[in-house]
Formats: structure tokens, sequence, C-alpha cells
């Protein structure tokens, strides 16, 4: 049977998560679902889709994965399904699909569309997204729960800017439970633009002109891992995207990149390639 994941706003606090996983059991209660997270910024369509981008790959082909992020319905906001890199994706179309996996074009999508439904609810993920979600469990076709589209809405928020050639211009868009600030500049651009140049990454008067492959790294010519603790690094993380860290940091005691070097949400992050 396929997963049924959910990535939401709603927080634990309330009950909008029980209700959709009820109304889900309500029709599969042989249902599998997985919890992504539910602690996305309310609205951040930017954090959700570069939470659920680390992690749907890791689930099995077919997977279906509920997106509940900014998901309250209006005229420009209709809900979507989506086959993407052989997962479905149900959300609605304000644009956070087309961040989750920008180098794989949708294979099929289509505007919900169940008339009864569209025209009185007020909780889009539980009386939308769970039917749909439920149709596919059953090996249901997307055309049959509404029409073809030949696009979704497009952003570019998990897009540097390149500058001349030889400066990448990215932004903080998620700081992780450890404090540590992941920007929205990857590998293979770092690499495209770079042509194995010398480079420096910096950020207000925090500048970094190598680039490790693992935490770990810094170790290597410490004498022991306490002279270690407290040192700032730059790294492309499991994800492949540049992250500033400080070696096992503690946001809640002595501080992390983000709250010691001022990389929260939004800061810009430059790579200068020399």
């Amino acid at each position: 049977m396929p997963i049924i994941t959910l990535t939401t706003d709603f927080g634990n606090k309330d009950s909008f998560v029980a209700s959709v996983k009820g109304k889900i059991y309500s029709e599969l209660p042989e249902a599998i679902i997985v919890d992504v997270s539910h602690e996305i910024q309310p609205f951040d369509i930017a954090e959700g889709a570069f939470i659920l981008r680390n992690a749907y790959a890791d689930f099995p082909k077919g997977s279906i994965h509920i997106v509940g992020v900014d998901d309250l319905m209006t005229t420009s906001k209709r809900p979507i399904a989506a086959l993407i890199d052989d997962h479905y994706f149900i959300s609605v179309n304000n644009g956070i699909l087309s961040l989750i996996k920008e180098d794989h074009r949708p294979q099929e999508i289509v505007e919900i569309n169940i008339p009864q439904v569209l025209t009185e609810t007020t909780f889009t993920a539980r009386d939308i997204f769970v039917p749909v979600a439920c149709h596919l469990v059953r090996g249901g076709k997307l055309s049959v729960v509404g029409q073809k589209l030949n696009e979704f809405k497009e952003l570019s928020t998990l897009r540097p800017i390149v500058r001349d050639s030889k400066v990448i211009v990215g932004l903080v868009i998620y700081v992780d439970n450890y404090g540590n600030s992941i920007t929205n500049i990857s590998k293979s651009t770092f690499d495209k633009v770079g042509k194995k140049r010398k480079f420096r990454i910096f950020h207000r008067n925090h500048e970094f002109t190598t680039v490790h492959q693992n935490y770990n790294q810094i170790l290597k010519d410490a004498e022991n891992e306490e002279s270690t603790l407290g040192n700032q690094l730059a790294l492309f993380n499991s994800s492949g995207f540049l992250e500033i860290a400080i070696f096992k940091s503690n946001p809640k005691t002595s501080g992390s990149a983000s709250t010691l070097l001022g990389l929260s949400r939004g800061s810009e992050v430059y790579v200068e390639f020399l």
C-alpha cells in the first residue's frame, strides 16, 4: 500500500493534524501515514518546500505527499495534484511544488474538482486533499479527480542570483534544529560558476575561504575535539546546499551560526570567485 506523508504548517497544539489523520483512517483503516513535519512556519512555502524536498525521495516511488502549507484556497490558489519524479503531491497552486524538485518537470498535473466540497470547506487538507490521497492509494487515476493542467505556478525563492559570472548572491532559506544556517546556493551552482577558482564566502564581517566535506573534517588537524567546539565552518550538506555552521553548536546554550553570526532566515550570503 502506498505511504501517505503529511507536511503542514498546522503545528501540534491544535486538532488539525489529528483531524486529517482521522479522516484518512476513516476511509482507509489500514493506511500508512508518516509525518514529515507540522512545524513549518505559518504560510512559509519556501521552508515547507525545503523540508519536503529533502525527505520525499527516501520514500518509495508512488508515495503520496499531502502538503498543507499556506493551503487556504482562493480564486488564484486552486487545489492541485501532480505526479513528479514518480511521487504524487497534493497542495494548492501557490508555487510550492515548483520549489520541491526544480530539475524534474511534472509528469501530470490536474486541478482538483470536487464541486460539492470546493464551495463549502475551509479545511482544505482534510476535505479535499485527503479524499484525493485515498483515491490514489486505491490505485485511482489523477484524471478522475480533476481537469488536466499544463503547468503550475512557478517561484524562484530557492534560486540564487549570479552576477557577472563571479559573484553568487544567496539567501539563508532554513535554520535547522542546531542553528545551522542553510542557504539556497547549491553545490552544482557553486561548481558551475566557480570553475575551480579560489573563492571567499562572506556575510557581514564573517568570511570563509574553505568548504569542508563534512562536519568531522574540522577535527583533522585539531589536538582534541574540545578544541574545535565553537569553530565556524562552511560545507555542502547532505541536501547539496551551502551551509554555515558552528561545530557542535547549541542554540539554547552556547549559541549557533544563526544567533552568533547573524545568519537568520533571509540573510544574504555572498560567494566571490577570485
